[in-house]
């Protein structure tokens, strides 16, 4: 009997097959736009949703063959804008060159539709279309490509439009349904949304969609497109479905990012003992270090928990001012209005790191998300150390206690699709920000006559 997995498995590799061309979004990625001979005078790349437009090369096939050199002799390249230095660098016989990629020859500003074009001065026999994205994780912004056409004297014709194309591919899953043994069907036709767009590179749709469809998916339903996703589709693209959706986990990181954004996490958990002693590593970060020895592969980012007393913060609202004040006044950058933490990078920039407030509640504790009350004062302060990846890190005072707490018995064993407890109600009452003092009422002319009457 087929499994759940299996039917996942087999319809991303069907997918993939069947549309080569939406790999176009992966770094370094390449579309090859086939054509029957057609004589044109122009063509046209661009994009069909608010972004930049990032090339690295635009073959173009003649017929008879034309080489890159004599190309360029023969054409007028433009683009709708180009980005601070790259109208200066650009070089037309890179450009065309689809065989020997020589780096981003285009790039736009950010546009609603960025375009680049290549005018004929002659018209020539086109066979076939070949483009080359950048090699970084900005490819993705090309995954509403289009490509068209232009014969001489006549409108513009699209030979390929990436939006259909994910269109048919979500058609193309959907039809897939009927063949799906009864007892899959139900759980199939909420993945098949989340899947397709993934596949399509729709990252936030699709992560939006698997956020409303886990709602009705048992936790191993969900496991199971998680780790399909990521196998068959997004590690090609260096990225991993993590609890922020696709992203570039640290599995895809190199040793000195690596060390670079533990230092800059350390940064801020020192400057916060300023403001607390009770701050150190926590959730994930804190696994990292007790369980893993390195970063978790399938993670993308560092936490810092900290805690404060009753006489210093009322409400959850109380303490992430109290963070955001103070590490704004030390040159740290802090956005965010989340329910539980903050987003904290370097003044100069780089990748933030989450900081969790949570309020000591006599000899217990809980951050967001969690168990409220779920940890007591032994097992988190005074905080341990222990040397990671060449960094000394703060830890709970007891991290087996704190990680067994809550991640369960098995935190030992890694579970890419682990879910937390998010119970916003529970911590109802530290959510809310108490009503300001009622003002000083002073008594008017009548009031100060009554009392004078006393």
């Amino acid at each position: 009997m087929e499994t759940l997995g299996e039917l996942l498995t087999e319809t991303v590799r069907s997918a993939r097959a069947a549309f080569p061309d939406l790999d176009f979004v992966r770094p370094a990625g390449q579309l090859h736009v086939a054509l029957p001979p057609t004589t044109v005078d122009r063509v046209r790349v661009e994009l069909a949703s608010p972004s930049i437009l990032r090339l690295q090369s635009l073959g173009v096939s003649t017929t008879p063959a034309l080489s890159p050199v004599e190309l360029a002799g023969r054409v007028t390249i433009t683009a709708s804008s180009f980005a601070d230095g790259f109208r200066e660098t650009f070089d037309p016989e890179r450009l065309l060159d689809a065989e020997h990629p020589h780096g981003v020859q285009i790039r736009t500003e950010h546009e609603a539709l960025p375009w680049a074009e290549v005018a004929f001065a002659e018209p020539v026999e086109l066979t076939a279309l070949h483009l080359r994205g950048i090699a970084a994780r900005a490819a993705i912004e090309s995954r509403d490509v289009r490509v068209l056409i232009g014969s001489p004297g006549g409108p513009w014709v699209t030979v390929y439009d990436a939006p259909g194309r994910a269109e048919e591919l979500q058609a193309w899953v959907r039809a897939r349904t009927v063949d799906v043994p009864d007892d899959l069907r139900p759980t199939f036709e909420l993945l098949a949304g989340p899947l397709a767009l993934t596949v399509a590179g729709h990252y936030q749709p699709a992560r939006t969609a698997m956020k409303s469809a886990a709602k009705q998916l048992s936790d191993e339903a969900r496991r199971e497109f998680v780790r399909t996703v990521s196998e068959g589709v997004l590690h090609d693209r260096s990225l991993d479905w993590t609890a922020h959706g696709p992203t570039r986990s640290f599995r895809f990181w190199s040793a000195e990012e690596k060390q670079d954004y533990v230092r800059s996490t350390v940064a801020v958990a020192d400057a916060l003992r300023d403001l607390t002693p009770h701050v150190c590593f926590g959730y994930g970060a804190a696994l990292a270090v007790v369980r893993d020895g390195d970063l978790i592969p399938h993670d993308d980012d560092l936490d810092l928990i900290v805690a404060f007393e009753p006489h210093e913060a009322a409400t959850l609202p109380e303490a992430h001012a109290l963070v955001e004040d103070f590490l704004r006044a030390r040159g740290f950058t802090v956005k965010g209005d989340f329910f539980g933490h903050r987003h904290v990078a370097p003044a100069g920039g780089g990748k933030n790191v989450d900081v969790f407030s949570a309020l000591f509640e006599g000899d217990r504790i809980a951050w967001y998300p969690g168990t409220r009350g779920a940890l007591d004062r032994a097992t988190m302060f005074p905080t341990s150390e222990r040397e990671f990846l060449g960094v000394t890190v703060p830890l709970p005072a007891d991290p087996v206690g704190y990680l067994e707490t809550i991640y369960g018995p098995g935190w030992s064993t890694p579970d890419p699709a682990f879910k937390h407890r998010w119970r916003k109600k529970d911590f109802a009452d530290q959510a809310a920000t108490p009503p300001p003092p009622e003002p000083e009422r002073r008594p008017g002319w009548l009031g100060r006559l009554r009392q004078s009457w006393r």
